[in-house]
């Protein structure tokens, strides 16, 4: 479940709303009581002036007494109340109470003196009945330059219950918008995971024996597109690499199937009656000539799995191709004075850094070929070059040639040239190995040929 897509969308989905909701929660919160605060101490700014502005009024004309009794008697308004929540104080520098609001008065309560200030000054403050108290607190110089200091306050009760029932909205609902979240994103998550779930079931359907489907990216989600494509690609190499396989072992099972044929042939044949010791030996020679076939396709089978498998080990040392292709002359010149075939080498000596066994097989297969399909009494040139920074062997024959079209497919496994199959035998594996050989070697090999004219191949290997 932890390696589940739609549960880690959900996890990130539900962590961030409850980030986004805690952080919303704890802003409103703020904002709210600031705003209330806010409001409350405007409304005890007002007060303070209401009460505050007659009595300098009152001083100037000597009634400051009557005004301080009016005020300790008043009758009607959130005043006249024992312990409304609403309080007014008027006190002398020294701390003699001159005057409170009947809300105090009645209860005989008075509130804690406040210094001195000529700037209103808020705090909150535990007032009667330990209730909580929001007080505003102004010194006021009177016409006589005597000061009073004058309080005004008001419980929090309200706004506590106010606050709290926000608090207690916020806790109720945001847990149920988190649940709805977590509901909606297991929706979200499965709504937008569908598509990925048709491609995985499509994928699903493709076997060995349908590699040809393709999946139509005209109906797969716009993300998935990319993959789709990539997926299509894979099949396709996919495709081609099951038909070289079969290809492949249809091949190798036909070219081990003649030689095989022809040892059981020659054995039932021969074991048919008595036979003459020449006719035995006769057999046996035809029978090993097939087991030495066979034996040369399975290890050139073998050579092109560990090229495919990259396990081809080679023993790179220095190389002098000049040399190398001396010697291959000397083991092909049997092979060419049977078929009247001249050979020539020219150029010079050129180091490279390569496996000598494999460079030797390389060259050795290609110079077989070009007397195999050469024409009686026909050249081989060989001419050994370098040029930037490159080793050049060219291998020029007077053979029956390539068409043209074909060029291409002469490196293919088991692929041989129509012209040439009734010509001589071979098993179609030769310059595959050698494409491969040259490759490992960190290099190329191109061909230029025209029928009834000869053939020309050049190898590029990098010098050492």
């Amino acid at each position: 479940m932890l390696n589940s897509i739609k549960f880690k969308l959900l996890i990130w989905l539900l962590i961030i709303f409850s980030f986004i909701f805690t952080i919303l929660g704890l802003f409103l919160d703020y904002e709210l009581e600031v705003v209330i605060f806010d409001q409350l101490d405007r409304s005890l700014t007002h007060t303070l002036q209401t009460v505050g502005n007659p009595l300098i009024m009152e001083a100037s004309h000597g009634q400051l007494p009557m005004e301080l009794w009016e005020l300790a008697n008043i009758t009607t308004g959130i005043f006249s109340e024992r312990l409304s929540g609403h309080y007014y104080q008027i006190t002398s520098l020294k701390g003699e109470v001159l005057s409170r609001s009947p809300s105090l008065g009645l209860a005989d309560i008075t509130l804690p003196i406040a210094g001195a200030s000529a700037i209103p000054t808020f705090k909150t403050i535990r007032g009667p009945n330990n209730v909580p108290l929001r007080l505003i607190s102004q010194s006021l110089v009177l016409p006589d330059e005597s000061t009073l200091i004058l309080e005004v306050g008001v419980t929090l009760e309200d706004t506590y219950t106010v606050l709290r029932s926000f608090r207690d909205i916020v806790i109720i609902v945001f847990p149920a918008i988190f649940v709805l979240s977590a509901i909606g994103g297991l929706i979200i998550t499965g709504w937008s995971l569908r598509p990925l779930k048709m491609f995985s079931s499509k994928i699903g359907q493709i076997t060995e024996e349908n590699l040809n489907t393709r999946i139509e990216d005209v109906r797969v989600a716009r993300e998935l597109k990319p993959l789709a494509e990539s997926f299509n690609t894979m099949l396709i190499r996919i495709e081609d690499a099951f038909q070289r396989q079969q290809q492949f072992l249809s091949d190798a099972s036909h070219e081990l199937r003649t030689p095989t044929s022809i040892i059981k042939s020659y054995c039932d044949v021969t074991l048919s009656r008595e036979r003459t010791a020449n006719d035995y030996k006769e057999a046996m020679i035809k029978v090993g000539e097939s087991v030495n076939r066979m034996c040369d396709i399975i290890n050139r089978i073998l050579i092109v799995s560990r090229l495919d498998n990259k396990t081809l080990k080679l023993k790179p040392v220095r190389i002098d191709l000049m040399e190398v292709m001396k010697d291959v002359i000397k083991i092909i010149e049997p092979a060419a004075a049977n078929r009247d075939i001249k050979m020539s080498l020219d150029g010079r000596s050129v180091v490279i850094r390569g496996d000598t066994e494999g460079i030797t097989a390389v060259f050795t297969n290609i110079v077989e070929n070009g007397i195999k399909y050469n024409k009686p009494g026909g050249n081989i040139h060989i001419n050994v070059d370098e040029e930037n920074n490159q080793a050049i062997v060219t291998v020029r024959d007077t053979g029956i040639g390539i068409p043209s079209e074909e060029i291409p497919k002469i490196f293919e496994r088991f692929y041989r040239v129509d012209t040439s199959r009734g010509q001589t035998v071979g098993s179609g594996l030769g310059l595959s190995i050698v494409k491969g050989i040259i490759e490992a070697h960190g290099g190329r090999i191109d061909v230029e040929s025209a029928v009834g004219k000869g053939s020309t191949f050049r190898i590029f290997l990098p010098l050492s």
